[in-house]
């Protein structure tokens, strides 16, 4: 790599530069948003930027290197190269290309392909066993829905959200609030175990309730990660989209323990009700399957992982460099 830097002598008005021969220990400094170097002087001691480094593919058993800065095209090199090849198409490689991108946008690491081919290998790992949970979930959630306990409880909170649709302009007055989601069959099974809106272990009990505003980023653009705490979103009427693969669950809420839409456009359909995950539901029961998923599982799994890709790639690619 020291062969490759240059020292820059000036910066033209374009931001175009004249440069020369960088000595051995001069460090270089990537700066991505301009594709340029900057050579710090070998008496400073400030960071390299970091890069992707990889193999030149035209050379056959060649070990030269070189940085990577375009992750599409760093894509399309490692497509034949990684297990399992992606063939530069599909969820495989759109995760593959996000390990890449991720790699080559981190200012604070070096990596190299091995790195990807690691990071990407352990991701697609994790799909195909979310692929077999969902499995053995989807059976223990048949188990349920013929359950005569779980019968009755569905039926029961039908008729009360039947009901409650006669007056939606009210519902902080009532003693619950009916609610309804489609989620896959894993996060289906953890919500009817731990009776909480996001399946999940429950936590203390809040008296607070998600603001108006994160509730809108839930609602709008399903970040449910914010600063009062993970959220989860269910309706107050019943839509099968996201239960498609999966199960639709009907609960009952308190009314203080949810953010509920207002109430000029407050609906049966696809009015927003949002709750803290870890916070525990008066009840719940499974409503009924979801439409059947007509498309690759190991697909949809993938695509799941993609909305937290950013978090999975960097966790991925941080396990690669400490198993160097």
């Amino acid at each position: 790599m020291e062969a490759r830097r240059a020292e820059i002598i000036s910066i033209n008005a374009d931001l175009s530069v004249r440069t020369r021969a960088a000595s051995p220990r001069s460090k270089c400094l990537y700066l991505f948003g301009f594709r340029r170097k900057l050579v710090v002087s070998p008496d400073e001691s400030a960071p390299e930027y970091a890069m992707l480094v990889l193999t030149d593919p035209t050379k056959s058993g060649s070990t030269e290197t070189f940085p990577q800065k375009d992750f599409r095209e760093g894509a399309k090199m490692l497509a034949g190269r990684v297990d399992p090849p992606t063939e530069s198409a599909g969820a495989l490689h759109k995760l593959l290309t996000l390990v890449v991108q991720v790699a080559v946008d981190d200012l604070e690491n070096t990596y190299t392909e091995q790195d990807v081919a690691f990071a990407y290998r352990k991701l697609a790992r994790q799909a195909t066993a979310r692929v077999q949970r969902w499995e053995a979930d989807a059976a223990a959630c048949e188990s349920a829905l013929a359950d005569n306990e779980n019968r009755r409880l569905a039926s029961a909170l039908s008729r009360a959200q039947r009901d409650q649709e006669t007056r939606l302009a009210d519902l902080e007055k009532s003693q619950y609030v009916v609610i309804t989601r489609g989620t896959d069959p894993t996060q289906a099974l953890n919500i009817l175990i731990y009776q909480t809106f996001g399946g999940v272990l429950p936590g203390p009990e809040r008296t607070d309730t998600p603001t108006e505003a994160e509730a809108g980023v839930q609602t709008g653009y399903g970040i449910k990660v914010t600063s009062q705490g993970r959220l989860e979103e269910w309706s107050l009427g019943t839509l099968e989209g996201f239960s498609t693969g999966g199960y639709m669950l009907i609960a009952a809420a308190k009314p203080t323990a949810v953010r509920l839409p207002p109430v000029k456009v407050r609906s049966a359909g696809e009015s927003g009700v949002t709750g803290f995950a870890d916070q525990r539901m008066l009840e719940v029961a499974l409503l009924k399957p979801g439409p059947k998923s007509t498309g690759d599982p190991l697909e949809r799994a993938i695509e799941g992982m993609l909305k937290q890709g950013q978090a999975n790639a960097a966790n991925a690619l941080h396990d690669a460099v400490l198993h160097r």
